[in-house]
């Protein structure tokens, strides 16, 4: 069975930050890194189980190519809420969770 998986709106808007910025830098970057995007989401459809838990009850899935995590919690009726879109380097107390 699939899990449905919902972009929260603050993941949207790094996701979007980070496009602008790879489009920038050159000229179909940007479509790259959302086409690896849509594949992590993919993943997370098929078996979201499959990453483990890093704080909590959060979870997080590598980017192939990009040094960004998609951070994510499993809720009831097989949903997957993707809550941010993180840079490596950007601070763990930026992650989700206590």
């Amino acid at each position: 069975m699939n899990w449905t998986v919902v972009f929260e709106a603050p993941a949207q808007a790094e996701i979007a930050e980070a496009f602008a910025w790879y489009e920038e830098k050159s000229y179909g970057l940007g479509g790259d890194y959302l086409r690896v995007i849509a594949a992590a989401a993919e993943q997370l459809a098929r078996n979201p189980e499959a990453f483990a838990p890093t704080r909590g009850r959060f979870r997080r899935i590598l980017l192939r190519r990009f040094p960004y995590a998609l951070h994510f919690e499993l809720l009831t009726g097989h949903r997957v809420s993707v809550l941010a879109c993180l840079h490596h380097r950007r601070s763990p107390a930026r992650w989700p969770g206590p």
